[in-house]
């Protein structure tokens, strides 16, 4: 019951972060409801995929190029007044897409332009928000206050589809615009009342374009000078090319031999294993071997995706995408944690902004290798006549979707090699103890 009562205590006796977390998971999961409406929106509008795919690229990849600036700017400005000023443009943003939506103006490329400034809000707001959390929870509760961020992630990426139908029934797509803008209402009013402490500013010699640059290039240097931060960052790149390389092919897997209802089905499944995740994550916090935790319960995640790619039956697959759902909040979790106690707080800005850009970068390449891998390579020799048909067939069959399932399988296994490799290297296992 102690343990269970962690994430309750850290709520009840820290109320600036309580405010915080409240107000931006209210507005994240508005945030997840608007993505997820004006996607239907405009596959309903172009009955194209391709419309669909430069949406969520514009959406990801401005932010993740810009990234490594925002860094420098967030430690030099104030932390709370960038998302609060981060927010305040997404909410117009937002609410100028229902507007456009009221009067019968919204066209395709609207929705261009509003996925590319969401996204260099969303930079300015991961970022400084990253960096305010250790000002506002002491050292031994990060990891459980991380836990709680990534179970308001799992809930929004778990109602947000549920939500969303249900409101664009009633209200229509302008009803669900607004909705959202109300939630950032809400989150701008719980960062107006609470004081998100700063730290002191790092001195910098340059001004202007070259203090920048500067910047930048002194947070590289925070992570080149120390290998285990290298080695941590080599990793989750690993992680993040298989994330994004899987995330794709999750919903080929299941359509090429089922149903759409279906689909649903398991992915909300799935999703309740992401929930289960992070409630552990808010009470456990990661432990004091958190990198060996970290390199665990990869190991698991890996395990998960095999499980997935083995067969064509929907049990099988929902429950390794529930195993590997399960481990995403963990893992992202235990990462955040180690970055955040392992970095002075006056240049974490820095140090996380170009994080979140490299692994952003592996994330993307590795959503934009699935497709060419399964069509072009794995499909073909996973048919029923394929190069492959009377060997890897034999033991997870052939024919359509077999050849994702198989590029799953070794996906899950790169994965797994990488996680116990890690595991067995002293130094990094040593760091646990230090």
């Amino acid at each position: 019951m102690k343990s269970v009562s962690q994430p309750l205590a850290l709520v009840r006796e820290l109320p600036t972060f309580t405010l915080f977390w409240l107000g931006q998971s209210l507005s994240e999961i508005g945030n997840r409801l608007t993505g997820f409406g004006l996607g239907i929106w405009v596959y309903q509008h172009t009955h194209t995929v391709t419309q669909l795919s430069l949406v969520i690229f514009l959406t990801t990849l401005p932010g993740v190029l810009i990234t490594p600036f925002v860094g420098a700017f967030v430690d030099r400005w104030n932390r709370q007044w960038i998302i609060i000023f981060s927010d305040l443009a997404a909410a117009f943003i937002t609410l100028t897409l229902a507007l456009l939506l009221l009067t019968d103006h919204l066209q395709v490329w609207h929705t261009y332009l509003s996925a590319f400034f969401t996204s260099v809000c969303g930079s300015f707001q991961m970022t400084a928000k990253s960096a305010a959390l250790p000002m506002m929870v002491p050292k031994n509760w990060i990891g459980r206050a991380n836990g709680l961020i990534q179970f308001s992630t799992a809930v929004g990426q778990l109602s947000a589809p549920i939500l969303a139908g249900v409101i664009i029934a009633t209200f229509k797509l302008q009803g669900l615009l607004l909705i959202d803008f109300s939630t950032y209402l809400i989150g701008l009013f719980t960062l107006l009342v609470i004081q998100i402490p700063q730290p002191k500013p790092s001195t910098i010699s340059a001004e202007g374009n070259a203090a920048i640059i500067q910047e930048i290039i002194y947070g590289w240097k925070i992570i080149s000078s120390r290998l285990f931060l290298v080695m941590l960052l080599v990793f989750m790149s690993v992680h993040f090319f298989v994330d994004g390389m899987t995330s794709v092919l999750i919903n080929p897997l299941i359509l090429s031999f089922s149903s759409t209802t279906t689909f649903g089905t398991v992915m909300s499944f799935a999703s309740c294993g992401m929930v289960a995740g992070s409630i552990v994550m808010s009470i456990w916090g990661g432990g004091k071997q958190s990198t060996s935790a970290l390199f665990m319960f990869s190991a698991l995640n890996g395990m998960g995706l095999i499980i997935a790619g083995v067969k064509p039956n929907i049990s099988t697959i929902a429950v390794g995408l529930s195993l590997s759902f399960f481990t995403l909040p963990i893992i992202l979790g235990i990462n955040q944690t180690i970055w955040q106690t392992s970095i002075n707080p006056n240049v974490q800005g820095r140090v996380l902004s170009l994080f979140s850009t490299l692994t952003g970068l592996t994330l993307a390449f590795g959503n934009l290798s699935a497709s060419p891998l399964a069509d072009r390579i794995f499909e073909p020799i996973l048919s029923d006549d394929g190069l492959l048909a009377n060997s890897v067939g034999q033991l997870i069959e052939t024919g359509q979707g077999r050849g994702i399932g198989f590029l799953m399988i070794i996906a899950g296994l790169f994965v797994l090699f990488t996680s116990v490799i890690f595991y067995s290297y002293n130094r990094l296992r040593k760091v646990d103890l230090d």
